[in-house]
């Protein structure tokens, strides 16, 4: 019997009643017979040590987590029109997204607007707040757009005179992701070749994908930390998972089992 097949074996053992799964180990693993597929070029080496690196308020554009690092807590800052405001880069679909800052202290009292830069009807606006006193303000937006996006801060009646492009206003680049589960895969698998034919090792950075091209970089975030690693595996097989995290990956992110975990492939 192929390893493939045991894999297989082993989901169907474990969603069986008779069989309890193990609390850490999650997944039955993605590893199987070689299956060639080209690596991506820029993907990151699978076996490269994760390096976490704290994030302060990048200006302007969003800090992008490199190759095999762990970008904690990514936020980004933009200033323009009077305005300072810093978010999360990173969020998942259906989840508050807050937006901080500072307008004139002139502009106490009045609505201050997210928009989001939509291909078709320009810029729509997702959430507002009021600007207290001083001028602080703090803006949450429940999200309900998925990708990679373009959005702005700015006062109400700049917001509604014209949705015309505009490079005065705070501008900035998020990634909202639709939350999915993903499990993580190692003991038991290490020493063997995975489907895209590397070794798999304790300290290989990558993730199984039932579809994507082996070498796909794919950027995965969860409890406010993101990492890009390589599509070197195939799999899960279990749990009802989309994605199946190698252990150095899992533990570079904080995972220690099946979890909802934010993707975006390529």
């Amino acid at each position: 019997m192929n390893l493939r097949a045991k894999a297989k074996l082993v989901a169907m053992l474990l969603a069986s009643p008779l069989v309890a799964a193990p609390s850490v180990w999650a997944s039955t693993g993605g590893s199987g017979g070689a299956s060639p597929g080209g690596a991506s070029a820029g993907a990151p080496p699978a076996d490269a040590s994760p390096q976490i690196a704290a994030s302060a308020p990048s200006s302007g554009g969003a800090p992008t987590a490199a190759n095999g690092t762990v970008l904690e807590n990514p936020l980004a800052t933009a200033t323009g029109d009077g305005i300072s405001v810093t978010t999360n880069v990173s969020a998942l679909l259906g989840r508050h997204l807050a937006f901080n800052g500072t307008a004139a202290p002139a502009s106490a009292g009045a609505t201050i607007v997210v928009q989001r830069l939509d291909p078709t009807a320009g810029w729509v606006s997702v959430a507002s707040g009021i600007v207290a006193t001083g001028g602080a303000f703090s803006i949450l937006w429940r999200t309900n757009y998925v990708g990679r996006m373009t959005v702005r801060t700015v006062l109400d009646q700049t917001a509604t005179a014209s949705q015309a492009e505009t490079t005065t206003v705070p501008t900035l680049q998020i990634t909202v992701y639709r939350p999915t589960l993903a499990t993580f895969y190692g003991r038991g698998f290490f020493g063997q070749k995975t489907a895209c034919g590397q070794t798999l090792k304790r300290t290989s950075l990558g993730v199984a994908s039932r579809t994507l091209k082996c070498g796909t970089p794919v950027q995965i975030y969860y409890g406010g930390r993101t990492i890009v690693v390589p599509v070197i595996d195939r799999g899960p097989y279990a749990n009802h998972a989309s994605w199946d995290l190698t252990q150095a990956t899992a533990e570079a992110l904080g995972i220690t089992g099946t979890e909802t975990v934010g993707v975006m492939a390529g």
